[in-house]
């Protein structure tokens, strides 16, 4: 009985150190990503999701053709 107890304590510290150190490296990966402002909307994406035109950045193809509309 105690070693199953030991077990399910073992198996649980591996569960919840493993989740601490998977978020860690996700939240690093993330914050060095780029961001860029949409020139239509204003809202930010990272630079790699973002839709460039010369030197403007837009969240969409759509925003994209409402500026080049507008223009």
């Amino acid at each position: 009985m105690r070693i199953l107890i030991l077990i399910a304590i073992g198996l649980l510290l591996y569960i919840i150190i493993g989740n601490l150190f998977r978020k860690k490296k996700s939240l690093s990966i993330l914050a060095s990503e780029k961001m860029v402002k949409c020139r239509q909307c204003g809202v930010h994406v990272t630079e790699k999701e973002a839709v460039q035109s010369g030197t403007n950045y837009f969240c969409s193809h759509e925003h994209l053709d409402e500026h080049n509309n507008a223009s």
